[in-house]
C-alpha cells in the first residue's frame, strides 16, 4: 500500500504544473460534448418516440378495424348458428317422414316452423335423392336447391349441417342452410333446409357500424368471393375485387387486417379488414380509404430545422455554464479519487465549499475511512447471496419438476378416464343398434305378416296393439342411442348440446328452462367438451328424478382463464352433508370427479326446501380468454332461451 502511494506521488510530481490546465481543458470539452448530447439526445428520442407512436397508432387503427370485423362476424355467426339449431330441432322431430302416411304431418310441421322462423325465402324437405317432398310457401317456383348441388350430395353422404355458397336458383342468387334427417339407424335419409335472407336489414345495419367517416364499404362474402350483403347495394351478388384472396382466407378460417392498393380500382390506398365465420363458409370484409383511418400520413413536421437550431444554442449555453462552474472542484475531486484508487487512504480531502460539490467532497471524505471494511463486507455478502441463490434455484427446479410430473399424470388420467367412459357408451350404442333394434324390426315384420294372414281367414287377434308397442319400443331405443351420444355435441359444440338436452329432457317434463350462455371464440378440445357435457347431463338427470322443480336456470360463461357452469333449480333441495343409506349421492360424486380431472372444482349449495345450486369451474385449455381479457375483441355473445 505504501509503495503504490509513493509511486503515485512521484508520477504526479513528474507531470509538473502544466498537467492541470490540460486536464481542465479536456474536461471542459467533455462537458460541452456531454451537455450537448444530454439536450439533443432526449429531444431526438422524443421525436423518434413520437414518430414511432404515430406508426403504432396506424397499426392500432388497422387492428381496430380487424377486431370490429371479427365482432360483426361473430354476431352474424350467432344468427346462422341459431338458424341451424332451428333446422336441427325440426330434423329431430319424430313426426317428420317421407312416406304417404307421414308426409302430411311433415308438411304441417314445416309450415309451422316456416311461420315462426327466419327463413322468409322458404323452407323445404328433400328425400334421399334430393327431390322435394314438401316446401313452404307453395308457389309456382320452388325455392329448393337442385338435387345435383354439391352441398346437398355431401350432406346426404356424411350427415353434417352445412351453409352453402351463393347459388343461382330461378334466375337469382340464394344461400341455403341444410341439416340432414336421420333414420333409426343413424343414416341420412333426407335433408331439411331453408333459404337464408343474408341481405336482411338487420345485417345491413350491422355492416354499417363498421364504417366511420366518409367513403368505404363493408361486405359479407362467401368462399367464392361473391358479395352476399353490403352497405353498397350495387355490390350485391357481384364478385369482390379481391375474390381470390378472400376465398383463401375463408378456406383457411383466417382473420386479416392490412393496407391494400392493388385490388382496388384507381390505385386508391385503402385499409382492409377481414374476419371469417365459424358456422358458415363466409367472411366479413370492410374497406375504407387510408386517409380516413390512419393517424398520420407520414410527413415530417416543417418546424424541425428551427427546433434543431434552438436545441443547439441551448445546449451550447448549458455546456459553457456547466464547464465554468464544475471544472475546478471536479479537478480536486478527481485527484483525490485517483489517490484513493491508488491506495492512499490517509490524506484528507480539502474543503470545497457548501454547494453540491462541497457536500460531495465531505461525503467522499466520510466514505474514505470505511471503504476498505465495506469492500470486505460486500465480498462476504456476495458469497452468501450466491450460495442462497444456488440453493433456491435447486429448490425451484425440484418443485417445477414435481409440478410437471403431477400435471402430466393428471392429464394422462383425464384422457384415460374420459376415453374409457366414451368407449363404453359407444359400445352400448353399437350393441343396441346391431342387436336390439334389429330384433325389434324383425318382430314388427313378423307381426305384420301374422296380422295379414289372420285377416285373410280365421279370427283376428289383437296383434295391432302388439305391433304398436314394438314400434314405440324401437323409437325408445333410438332415443336412448341419441342420449348416449348426441350428434349435436359433435356438430354444433358443447353449448348447443347442453341447450338441446335441457329442452329435450327437462322442458318435455313440464319444467321451465332458461339458458344464459356466453360462447367462446373457438371450441374446446373434444375430451373437455365431452366431460363438461356429461357433468351437465348428470345434473339435469338429478333434477328430473329427485328435485321436483318447476324451473331451472342454466348459465355458462368464461370468467378470466376459467369456464363457469352454474345450474340452479327451485326444487325441494337436500342436505349435502347427509348421505342417505338407500340412495347415496353417486351422481354428485361423479360430477366432482370429472371436474377435478379437468383441473377444476364443483360446489353444491343446497338445503331442504330451498332448491339446489351447482357451480362448476374448470380452467380453459390452450389460453382461451374470457370477457375479462378479451381486449379490443369486445364482450362475449350472450344468448338466452326460455322455452
Amino acid at each position: 500500500m505504501t509503495s503504490s502511494r509513493t509511486r503515485w506521488l512521484r508520477e504526479r510530481k513528474a507531470q509538473g504544473p502544466a498537467a492541470l490546465p490540460l486536464g481542465r481543458q479536456g474536461l471542459r470539452f467533455r462537458v460541452y460534448l456531454l451537455v450537448s448530447i444530454g439536450v439533443l439526445a432526449p429531444a431526438a428520442l422524443v421525436a423518434g418516440a413520437s414518430w414511432s407512436r404515430l406508426r403504432e397508432l396506424d397499426e392500432e387503427m388497422v387492428a381496430t378495424r380487424r377486431h370490429a370485423a371479427s365482432a360483426v362476424a361473430e354476431h352474424i355467426d350467432e344468427e346462422v348458428t341459431g338458424d341451424l339449431e332451428v333446422l336441427q330441432r325440426l330434423a329431430s322431430a319424430p313426426q317428420l317422414g317421407f312416406d304417404g302416411e307421414r308426409s302430411e304431418g311433415a308438411r304441417a310441421l314445416l309450415r309451422a316452423t316456416y311461420l315462426h322462423a327466419q327463413f322468409r325465402g322458404g323452407m323445404f324437405l328433400l328425400d334421399a335423392r334430393g327431390r322435394v317432398v314438401a316446401e313452404e310457401p307453395r308457389g309456382t317456383h320452388s325455392a329448393a336447391p337442385p338435387p345435383e348441388l354439391p352441398e346437398v350430395q355431401q350432406i346426404l353422404r356424411d350427415g353434417k349441417p352445412r351453409i352453402t355458397q351463393l347459388v343461382g336458383v330461378g334466375g337469382e342468387g340464394h344461400v341455403f342452410a341444410l341439416v340432414s334427417v336421420m333414420d333409426w339407424r343413424g343414416q341420412p335419409v333426407g335433408v331439411v333446409g331453408g333459404v337464408l335472407d343474408v341481405a336482411a336489414p338487420v345485417r345491413a345495419r350491422v355492416l354499417r357500424h363498421l364504417l366511420r367517416g366518409k367513403g368505404g364499404h363493408a361486405d359479407l362474402v362467401d368462399g367464392n368471393g361473391m358479395v352476399l350483403a353490403s352497405t353498397d347495394r350495387e355490390r350485391m351478388h357481384r364478385p369482390s375485387e379481391c375474390r381470390e384472396r378472400l376465398g383463401r382466407l375463408v378456406a383457411g378460417r383466417e382473420r386479416q387486417g392490412t393496407r391494400c392498393q392493388a385490388c382496388h380500382p384507381g390505385g386508391e390506398r385503402s385499409v382492409t379488414a377481414f374476419a371469417t365465420l365459424a358456422a358458415a363458409p363466409w367472411g366479413v370484409q370492410v374497406v375504407v380509404p387510408e386517409e380516413a383511418v390512419l393517424a398520420t400520413s407520414g410527413a415530417l413536421p416543417t418546424t424541425l430545422p428551427v427546433f434543431v437550431g434552438l436545441l443547439l444554442v441551448v445546449s451550447g449555453v448549458f455546456a459553457w455554464g456547466a464547464a465554468r462552474s464544475v471544472t475546478r472542484p471536479v479537478a480536486v475531486l478527481t485527484e483525490a479519487a485517483e489517490r484513493i484508487a491508488a491506495g492512499g487512504m490517509d490524506e484528507p480531502i480539502p474543503e470545497l465549499g457548501s454547494d453540491e460539490l462541497g457536500r460531495l467532497g465531505r461525503s467522499v471524505e466520510r466514505m474514505r475511512s470505511s471503504l476498505r471494511d465495506l469492500i470486505g463486507y460486500v465480498a462476504r455478502a456476495n458469497e452468501q447471496l450466491e450460495q442462497r441463490v444456488a440453493d433456491r434455484t435447486a429448490e425451484l427446479a425440484q418443485a417445477n419438476e414435481r409440478l410437471r410430473q403431477r400435471d402430466a399424470e393428471r392429464q394422462r388420467l383425464l384422457r384415460t378416464v374420459i376415453t374409457a367412459q366414451e368407449d363404453e357408451r359407444k359400445r352400448i350404442a353399437r350393441e343396441l343398434h346391431d342387436e336390439t333394434t334389429q330384433s325389434l324390426a324383425v318382430l314388427t315384420m313378423g307381426i305384420e305378416s301374422a296380422a295379414a294372414a289372420i285377416r285373410a281367414g280365421g279370427p283376428t287377434p289383437r296383434l295391432d296393439e302388439v305391433k304398436a308397442l314394438a314400434v314405440r319400443t324401437l323409437e325408445e331405443v333410438h332415443r336412448l342411442i341419441l342420449d348416449l351420444r348426441p350428434a349435436v355435441l359433435d356438430d354444433l359444440g358443447l353449448f348447443s348440446a347442453i341447450r338441446w338436452y335441457a329442452e329435450r329432457y327437462l322442458a318435455t317434463r313440464g319444467i321451465a328452462v332458461r339458458c344464459e350462455i356466453s360462447e367462446l371464440e373457438r371450441r374446446l378440445p373434444p375430451e373437455v367438451e365431452i366431460a363438461l357435457f356429461r357433468i351437465a347431463q348428470e345434473a339435469m338427470n338429478n333434477i328430473a328424478r329427485h328435485a321436483r322443480a318447476e324451473s331451472v336456470l342454466i348459465q355458462l360463461a368464461p370468467e378470466g382463464q376459467e369456464l363457469r357452469i352454474e345450474i340452479e333449480d327451485d326444487g325441494q333441495g337436500f342436505d349435502p352433508a347427509v348421505q342417505p343409506q338407500d340412495r347415496p349421492h353417486y351422481g354428485l360424486m361423479g360430477i366432482r370427479e370429472r371436474a377435478e380431472l379437468l383441473g377444476g372444482t364443483a360446489v353444491v349449495d343446497s338445503s331442504p326446501g330451498q332448491g339446489t345450486r351447482l357451480e362448476i369451474r374448470v380452467p380453459l385449455p390452450g389460453g382461451d380468454a374470457g370477457p375479462d381479457d378479451a381486449g379490443p375483441r369486445g364482450s362475449p355473445r350472450l344468448s338466452s332461451v326460455a322455452p
